[in-house]
C-alpha cells in the first residue's frame, strides 16, 4: 500500500503544480492583453491632445488677429 499512497501524493502535488503554473499563465495574458490595449488608447490620447492644442493655437492666432484689428480701427476712428 506504500507507493500507491505517495503515488496519489505526488499526482495531487502535481496536479497542484500545474494549477498553479495555468493560473500564473493566464494572469500574465490578462496582463499583456491590458498592457496592449493601455498601449493603444495613450496612442490615442495622444493624438487627440495634439489636435486639441492645435485647435487652441489656431483659436489664440485668431483672438489676436480680432484684437489687433479692433484695436487698429479703434485708433483710425
Amino acid at each position: 500500500m506504500e507507493p500507491a499512497d505517495g503515488r496519489v501524493i505526488l499526482f495531487i502535488i502535481i496536479g497542484i503544480a500545474l494549477f498553479a503554473a495555468g493560473r500564473r499563465f493566464q494572469t500574465m495574458l490578462l496582463t499583456r492583453r491590458v498592457w496592449r490595449d493601455t498601449a493603444r488608447t495613450v496612442t490615442v490620447r495622444k493624438e487627440v491632445a495634439k489636435s486639441a492644442f492645435k485647435a487652441m493655437i489656431g483659436m489664440a492666432l485668431i483672438a489676436v488677429f480680432v484684437i489687433w484689428v479692433a484695436l487698429n480701427l479703434n485708433r483710425v476712428m
